[in-house]
C-alpha cells in the first residue's frame, strides 16, 4: 500500500495543474463560507428596515448545526476534486504513463488500488479541511460554545460529506477512465448533472430519484438545517441525520464502478 501511495504522490509532486486546481478549490471553498455570513447578515439588515416586526438575526455557523451546513455548502465544490482525478486518470493515458507503470512490474489490480488510495487520500484532507474551518466558524460564531456541541452526534454529516466526496471522485474516475480525454470527460460530467437535474424536474416518483447516480451521491448531505422558523410546516423536510440506506446506495454505485473499471483495465491493450 504504501510503495503504490509513494507512487501517486510523486506522480503529483511536481505536477503544476493539480497544485492550481487545489489552491483553486482551497480559495474558492474558503472565501465562500467566510463571505456566506457576511451576505446573508447584509440580507437581513436590508429586510429588517421594511420589516414591520423585527427580524432575528440569521447565522449558518453555530455549533452544533454548523457541521451540517458546512458539509452541505462544501459538496457544490466537489467539482474540483472531480476534475484533480480525471486530469490525473487521463493524463496516464495521453503520456502514456499506465503502459509505462505496468511495464515496469505494477499489476492491472495495483494499478486500481493505487488510484483509489490517491481518491481515499484526498478525500479525507478535503473533509479535514472542511472540519477544520468549520471549527474556525463556529468559534467566531457561537457565544460560549460548548465541548458537547461542537462535537456533538452532527458530526456524523461530515461522515456523509467524507463519503461524497470519495463516490463523487470515483465516479469521475470511472468517466475518466472510459474517454480517457479530460476535457471530454469534463463536458460529460458536467452534461450528464444537468441530464439528471431534468429527469428530476420532470417529477418522477421520490423512489427512482434516490438511486440515480449523481441523487445518490448528493442526498448523502441534503437540505440543510437553515436556522429560519417561519419556513417550518411549509413542505420544507430538514435532514436530521445520514440515512444507512442511502449509505448503502452510494457505497452500491462506488463499488460498481470500481468493478467495472477493474474488468475494463483488464481487457484494455496496453
Amino acid at each position: 500500500m504504501l510503495r503504490l501511495i509513494h507512487i501517486e504522490i510523486k506522480k503529483i509532486l511536481d505536477y503544476k495543474t493539480f497544485w492550481v486546481i487545489v489552491g483553486l478549490y482551497v480559495v474558492a471553498l474558503g472565501f465562500t463560507l467566510f463571505v456566506s455570513q457576511l451576505v446573508i447578515n447584509n440580507i437581513v439588515e436590508q429586510a429588517g428596515k421594511s420589516a414591520p416586526i423585527p427580524i432575528p438575526k440569521i447565522s449558518l455557523f453555530y455549533f452544533p448545526k454548523i457541521w451540517h451546513n458546512m458539509a452541505y455548502i462544501a459538496g457544490y465544490f466537489n467539482l474540483f476534486l472531480a476534475i484533480i482525478i480525471i486530469t490525473l486518470v487521463c493524463n496516464e493515458f495521453s503520456f502514456k504513463t499506465i503502459r509505462q507503470n505496468i511495464i515496469n512490474g505494477m499489476s492491472r489490480a495495483e494499478y486500481l488500488l493505487s488510484k483509489l488510495y490517491l481518491i481515499l487520500i484526498i478525500s479525507l484532507s478535503a473533509t479535514l479541511l472542511v472540519f477544520l474551518i468549520g471549527l474556525v466558524l463556529g468559534l467566531i460564531h457561537s457565544s460560549s460554545p460548548e465541548i458537547s456541541n461542537i462535537f456533538h452526534v452532527k458530526l456524523q454529516f461530515f461522515l456523509g460529506y467524507f463519503l461524497e466526496v470519495l463516490t463523487y471522485m470515483i465516479f469521475a474516475f470511472f468517466l475518466a477512465f472510459l474517454f480517457k480525454r479530460a476535457g471530454l470527460t469534463i463536458i460529460f460530467l458536467l452534461f450528464y448533472t444537468v441530464i439528471e437535474q431534468i429527469i428530476v424536474w420532470w417529477k418522477i416518483p421520490s423512489e427512482w430519484v434516490k438511486v440515480m447516480p449523481m441523487k445518490a451521491i448528493g442526498r448523502l448531505v441534503h437540505f440543510p438545517s437553515i436556522p429560519l422558523p417561519e419556513m417550518n410546516g411549509q413542505g420544507l423536510k430538514f435532514q436530521d441525520y445520514v440515512a444507512v440506506s442511502e449509505v448503502g446506495i452510494a457505497i452500491f454505485y462506488a463499488a460498481v464502478m470500481i468493478a467495472v473499471i477493474y474488468y475494463h483495465l483488464k481487457k484494455l491493450d496496453i
